[in-house]
């Protein structure tokens, strides 16, 4: 419980400030707020982004919307819903260069839609 709470709030802290960091590589141009994920993820398939399964989920021990959008939709590319509020939940794909593309999604209960999109780069390790 707690671990989700912490997910959530994370999940909602990057939602608000990750979109203001400096945009590499464009993002792909048919994307549109409110359209479908189905309709985004393949547009984004389309243009060469690749499911980032380095922080993909293992389709075991998830649970609510995560476990719904990973083992029911078959979208590995989620990497975490908030459990609170509008249910946010957070999709991942990366370029040949390392370059992130985040998705968050909406109404993910019944036909999950593209809430907003943004490029991020890869964070170097210390």
């Amino acid at each position: 419980m707690r671990q989700a709470l912490f997910s959530g709030i994370a999940l909602a802290l990057n939602i608000v400030f990750l979109p203001f960091n400096g945009v590499t590589q464009e993002v792909p141009t048919d994307l549109r707020q409110s359209m479908t994920y189905s309709e985004a993820r393949e547009f984004i398939l389309d243009e060469g982004w690749q499911i980032n399964y380095q922080n993909a989920n293992t389709t075991e021990l998830l649970s609510g919307l995560l476990e719904r959008m990973v083992n029911e939709l078959e979208y590995p590319e989620f990497e975490a819903c908030s459990g609170t509020g509008f249910g946010f939940c957070r999709a991942s794909f990366v370029n040949a260069y390392g370059t992130n593309l985040i998705l968050v999604t909406v109404n993910n209960e019944e036909e999950p839609t593209l809430f907003r999109w943004w490029i991020e780069e890869e964070q170097e390790q210390e």
